[in-house]
């Protein structure tokens, strides 16, 4: 295909390293997957090139929130019928997709040729992309773990409500007890007001430091907002489709966040971490 032979020349061409974010949540039904596809569109828009990563295996939808349709997704490049290259789908904004698919075996249940498989697959988008933005599971899962570890950052979503707060920490908790992880940093969806937000992350971000010695950041939020659901329904990204509603607006400032703070740059070395986080909760 045309495009996976531009991307290999590109991969030829660069010498810098994706930044690579991971984002999670403890429970789904938070918006996870929302957040993420409106913040890759905020990427893009802000001039970087953006690969998205869904490998909610079994739960994946980030194409439906795209409105696309993919000819190939992540089962094809496990079994060996498309390259990584080929199996990306254009999307909103220039974003490049790797969808997902459900009917795909965990990833830490697959064997260790095809995980060395997939590990080298993901180089490619490595070299190419200035961000590569993972759609994790939700809960805490292995699959989850192993992502989230290997990121240069792990964007921890929640809302106000109990059993998120409580889910969220989960995450927070696992994620702190592997070896080498990242920046792990919180941010509060369907906040009711920016008082609600900083009430709910201080509160979590208290709990970290005290019980786990781990500085989690507060990210920002994003206020209740009825164009959301509606946007979901259209299928379109809501930074997209009301570009001047509250949480769009609530959304680019996260973006802007992430992007301009110029002393955060990329561990390098993604693949060996993902590597060496599969190992580790395998053992």
């Amino acid at each position: 295909m045309d495009q996976a032979k531009r991307l290999r020349e590109l991969v030829g061409q660069s010498e810098d390293r994706a930044r690579v974010l991971a984002v999670a949540s403890g429970k789904g039904g938070v918006g996870k997957t929302n957040l993420a596809v409106n913040l890759a569109v905020e990427f893009a828009r802000l001039g970087k090139r953006v690969i998205y990563i869904d490998v909610d295996i079994g739960l994946a939808n980030a194409d439906v929130l795209f409105s696309v349709e993919p000819r190939l997704h992540l089962g094809h490049v496990l079994s060996g019928e498309a390259s990584v290259l080929d199996a990306l789908t254009p999307a909103a904004s220039g974003v490049l997709l790797l969808p997902g698919c459900t009917n795909t075996r965990h990833i830490s249940d697959l064997e260790d040729t095809e995980r060395e498989f997939l590990i080298r697959s993901f180089q490619e988008l490595e070299a190419y992309a200035d961000v590569i933005l993972i759609d994790t599971g939700a809960g805490i899962t292995n699959n989850v773990v192993q992502f989230a570890v290997a990121a240069d950052e792990t964007l921890v979503l929640t809302t106000p409500e109990p059993t998120a707060i409580a889910d969220s920490y989960a995450v927070i908790k696992s994620i702190s007890r592997e070896k080498g992880y990242g920046r792990i940093r919180l941010i509060v969806n369907q906040a009711q007001s920016p008082f609600e937000a900083a009430r709910v992350s201080e509160r979590i971000r208290s709990v970290a430091r005290r019980f786990l010695g781990v500085e989690v950041d507060d990210l920002g939020y994003i206020l209740t907002d009825p164009h959301v659901p509606q946007a979901v329904r259209r299928k379109r990204p809501f930074v997209l489709e009301f570009p001047k509603a509250p949480a769009s607006s609530c959304l680019r400032s996260l973006a802007e966040r992430i992007f301009g703070e110029e002393e955060v740059v990329a561990r390098g070395g993604f693949l060996q971490r993902f590597r060496r986080a599969i190992q580790g909760v395998l053992s």
